[in-house]
């Protein structure tokens, strides 16, 4: 297995991302965990660099991965699917089976890391995809009045909230920022097992 170094930002809180980094290091023997103001030096290690992060920070390490994609674990720079949006992926085949074509999927985040790597994975499955992030003026029309087979949801917004009536019909609910009021939903997929996988195998 690869060696792998984490990369975060000290300076900027995060609960979510805190969770995944006590995960890794439970799960993945021999991680090193690094600021990213305090980098160690790196050879041929696995690189996963995790968000937020400033801006300036995070632009330098992505073109980094770009001009080395083999380091890339994550697929930022490298433009392989995410760790994250392959998670996803494999959460909805156990739930929905593999074929998604004509099926509508709804992701609130358009982030590099989710949003977009998984909307242009199930686009290229045949799915329809409807892309949007938490400030989109009229969510509640939109799943009132479209049928959906899926909801991803990730606004990673304290103060967003869907009401549990609009959300009901759909199938498949992965929230993985507790924005969904409903309680028949999804709220973990198995990224650590992505992230161990492509150690074993890259």
């Amino acid at each position: 297995m690869e060696e792998l170094i984490v990369i975060y930002d000290k300076e900027k809180r995060d609960r979510g991302r805190d969770s995944y980094i006590r995960a890794i290091k439970k799960q993945i023997p021999g991680v090193r965990v690094a600021d990213v103001a305090n980098l160690p030096e790196v050879r041929r290690n696995k690189l996963l660099v995790l968000k937020p992060m400033n801006d300036g920070d995070y632009e330098t390490l992505k073109t980094f991965l770009k001009c080395n994609p083999g380091r890339d674990i994550e697929g930022i720079g490298s433009g392989k699917l995410t760790i994250t949006a392959e998670a996803i992926l494999e959460t909805i085949w156990s739930e929905r089976g593999n074929d998604l074509r004509g099926k509508t999927v709804v992701i609130i985040n358009q982030s590099d890391v989710l949003g977009r790597p998984l909307a242009k994975e199930l686009i290229d499955l045949g799915a329809n995809v409807i892309s949007l992030n938490s400030s989109y003026p009229c969510i509640d029309n939109l799943l009132t009045m479209t049928d959906i087979d899926v909801l991803v949801s990730a606004s990673g917004q304290g103060d967003f909230e869907m009401d549990r009536e609009l959300t009901r019909m759909i199938d498949v609910k992965i929230d993985l920022s507790n924005d969904l009021e409903d309680p028949i939903k999804i709220t973990s997929v198995p990224t650590i097992e992505v992230l161990k996988d492509r150690l074993k195998n890259e």
